[in-house]
């Protein structure tokens, strides 16, 4: 009864932080911002943090997470519209809901669907907190139960599921991630006061800055796309005229069911690392596929085809904000920059999360929820004028991007070696992605390096080697490893070999 009341209480104080001067003003900058994001096909979260994270450093801890936190939760609301209009997803994380919206625009439902799309992630993100809320007990006795040498196979473990659902090949992923990794030995050593790996170049000493490295990597390669294309972003007709609220809304209280049932995949996606909004769409759209009667109809029009992957969507993102903040595992690329960002604000993810600095926790998944809220209303009253930043030429929007992403990536130390950085990672970024090599483990890699050197070095401090043959989790979670990143591949290529000696024989 008092951990119920506890819990409540830090609920209450969280919903008092989004509603408080001068958090909310600045949630809602974010909101807009994650709108604009989402209705521009090729961009999204990963380049709206990258290009605010500069601009929010000297904010205020909780008004900094505001702005961000209110941007990622949105981008994936807007990117429908010109999903179901335009049939050109925004992001990636709504291919799905273009299956069926489309079609539905196509044969005049265009209103229904995308209202039904806002509904639906409105009550995904709302089934993930009520989640969050209902397995927090259980959460808190896990993170009890964990020591220093616990958390470092809990970063690892991250850092290589990553790495092995990050592309088609997990050889490539775990070398992206090791490589990561090695950018993050590069600082100055303050055990010993000597640096490494640094040299006499003092502007590595303090690291391998990460907001130029990932407008590098994820930024310059879609903007470069995009110059290359020179045409506007769409030239479908523009019927911007969507009505459909009541439809939308009554679609969804009669799908209740199919919403927690997708909701709680999005949100096991979110909570497992690497997996993400575009797994969680996935996923989501399966179960519908597989609970209809008529599976048929789907890809023809179906608003249940809508509903699921928007709900899944929806309800990953305070899923993956669970690990980043227990355990400082993220969830996904997206949390894992916003990790930085809370490190660098001074909130180390852990226990006190979940205890001690819970109404931030509670505070930042209500900010999920209330712009999800907030960015429904905005898209339903100016959806019409919304609709028409799908049309910008590429001529026009991508010098306007490229010098914001330059001003962004210099903010923080203003100096050139960011500009050096920026680049040689954009050439880097644009080679990774026509190449096929995953460039989330390297992001991944890069910032939880630190945090697994800072728990090896606490867990051989307090406990020597014997951490690694004393503790019981400690080997429980290396099995985790094993069965989940290095035994399937083993499986599949025992698999084959039979296989190809029988084409052998054949021959």
């Amino acid at each position: 009864m008092q951990e119920a009341l506890f819990i409540l209480s830090a609920s209450w104080e969280g919903l008092q932080h989004v509603f408080s001067w001068p958090v909310f003003p600045f949630m809602m900058f974010g909101v807009v911002a994650g709108m604009v994001l989402g209705l521009i096909p090729g961009l999204g979260g990963l380049i709206g943090l990258a290009l605010l994270i500069p601009f929010v450093i000297g904010l205020d801890p909780i008004v900094g997470l505001a702005v961000l936190l209110g941007m990622t939760a949105v981008t994936t609301q807007t990117d429908t519209i010109p999903a179901v209009l335009l049939g050109v997803p925004g992001t990636s994380a709504a291919m799905a809901t273009a299956l069926d919206g489309y079609p539905m625009a196509k044969r005049g439902e265009a209103g229904r669907a995308l209202c039904a799309s806002y509904f639906a992630s409105i009550f995904g993100t709302m089934v993930a907190a009520v989640l969050f809320v209902i397995l927090l007990p259980v959460l808190r006795t896990l993170v009890f139960a964990l020591g220093q040498p616990e958390f470092f196979m809990l970063v690892m473990f991250g850092l290589l599921l990553a790495g092995s659902l990050s592309g088609r090949s997990l050889l490539r992923g775990l070398i992206m991630a090791a490589f990561g990794l090695l950018l993050a030995m590069v600082t100055l050593e303050t055990s010993i006061g000597l640096p490494r790996y640094a040299g006499n170049i003092i502007y590595l000493w303090d690291g391998i800055p990460l907001v130029p490295l990932v407008l590098g990597l994820f930024a310059i390669p879609e903007v470069i796309d995009l110059a290359r294309r020179g045409t506007s972003i769409s030239e479908a007709a523009d019927d911007s005229r969507v009505t459909g609220f009541r439809q939308g809304l009554v679609d969804n209280l009669r799908n209740w069911w199919l919403i927690v049932k997708a909701s709680t995949l999005g949100a096991v996606a979110g909570f497992i690392p690497g997996l993400g909004g575009q797994v969680a769409e996935w996923m989501a759209y399966g179960a519908a596929v597989a609970s209809d009667p008529d599976p048929e109809s789907f890809g023809k029009g179906n608003v249940r085809g809508v509903i699921a992957p928007e709900a899944g969507t929806a309800a990953q993102k305070p899923g993956a904000l669970i690990p980043t903040l227990a355990f400082g595992i993220p969830g996904n690329v997206s949390m894992a920059i916003l990790l930085s960002v809370f490190l660098i604000f001074g909130l180390v993810p852990g226990p006190s999360m979940v205890t001690d600095d819970l109404d931030i926790t509670f505070g930042m998944i209500w900010m999920i929820i209330v712009a999800n809220i907030a960015a429904a209303a905005l898209a339903l009253l100016f959806q019409r004028w919304l609709i028409l930043l799908c049309y910008i030429r590429a001529t026009i929007i991508v010098p306007i991007i490229l010098g914001t992403m330059l001003v962004g990536a210099t903010m923080e130390s203003r100096s050139f070696g960011d500009v050096i950085v920026f680049a040689v990672a954009g050439l880097l970024g644009y080679v990774f992605k026509h190449t096929d090599w995953p460039r989330v483990p390297l992001i991944m890699g890069l910032i939880m390096g630190g945090l697994a050197e800072r728990y090896l070095f606490l867990s051989y401090n307090l406990h020597g080697w014997g951490w690694l043959t004393e503790r019981p989790l400690v080997w429980l979670i290396a099995g985790f490893i094993f069965f989940s990143v290095f035994l399937p591949p083993i499986l599949k290529y025992l698999r084959r070999r039979p296989e190809v000696a029988s084409m052998g024989d054949d021959a």
